[in-house]
């Protein structure tokens, strides 16, 4: 009814886990266009993985200023989780609002404890929470996220490309990013929460209509047409990627499609991850 907060079974909060470069932020661009939908005042707090995970302790604020409100309030909800619980579940006070957020790639690091913390602190606000995990072609994701790093320095040219994923697929080998663990990540999640809050999907099937009318579903917000033709922070190839890289990527990442097939049958992961399976065993 007008006036009143909106029922606790409509009232959810997305825990968004990643995965990275895999169209995150083209998924948080679309719900937050909605006049149903508020995510408040950024897409990736980092609160929790600044909290539980040492890889990531770079996200603990030093000395916020209070001018830099952003990283002020940040600050205050590392120092008291309940915080950020209360802040988001005030984000639902609105009749109008259905759904808020956090999509923190980087909390694909979590652990199954921490899921589970998570969602317990929500329903005690009468908040149900619903967790979205989005994997790409593992190569193709590497591949992406370096050209990235190269079009923020300035340096996204054919040369440079090259240069830079060779030597980059080489460090991979040797230290692994636990954004890269689809495995685990998947395995907590099922651990951490129930079947019916988790949704898993694939990048190569997120720009369609079908996978958006599931997640809506799955957010338990009216479906709307979404832009299927904008891709936020794409980076695009400036030249072929060389055989030997894609050979050294497709080699590494094998264990990572095989694990996720057997986990995930359903998505047909070796169908549509063209590039991982192409050179896993070339």
């Amino acid at each position: 009814m007008k006036g009143q907060n909106v029922l606790a079974s409509e009232a959810t909060f997305l825990l968004g886990v990643g995965a990275q470069k895999a169209g995150t932020s083209w998924l948080h661009d679309q719900l937050q266009r909605r006049n149903d939908v508020d995510f408040g005042f950024l897409k990736e707090y980092h609160v929790f993985d600044a909290l539980e995970l040492e890889r990531f302790a770079s996200f603990r604020p030093k000395r916020p200023s209070p001018l830099k409100w952003r990283t002020w309030r940040r600050a205050r909800f590392i120092a008291n989780p309940e915080r950020y619980f209360d802040y988001f579940a005030s984000r639902l006070k609105p009749a109008r609002i259905r759904l808020t957020g956090d999509i923190t790639p980087s909390y694909a690091g979590l652990s199954t404890e921490s899921y589970r913390r998570i969602e317990q602190a929500f329903a005690q606000r009468g908040v149900q929470t619903r967790a979205v995990f989005i994997m790409r072609d593992p190569v193709e994701r590497f591949l992406s996220q370096q050209r990235m790093q190269l079009r923020k320095r300035g340096l996204l040219t054919p040369a440079h490309e090259i240069e830079h994923l060779d030597k980059a697929s080489l460090k991979l080998l040797k230290r692994e990013s636990p954004r890269n663990d689809y495995p685990a990540t998947l395995d907590a999640l099922r651990s951490g929460l129930a079947e019916s809050q988790v949704f898993i999907g694939l990048y190569e099937t997120l720009f369609t209509a079908a996978t958006h009318r599931g997640l809506c579903r799955h957010l338990g917000i009216p479906e709307q047409i979404p832009d299927l033709s904008h891709r936020v922070n794409a980076s695009q190839a400036t030249t072929e990627v060389p055989a030997g890289v894609l050979q050294r990527l497709g080699r590494h990442f094998a264990p990572l499609v095989t694990a996720v097939q057997d986990r995930c049958p359903a998505l047909n992961v070796e169908q549509h991850w063209a590039t991982a399976t192409t050179w896993r065993e070339a």
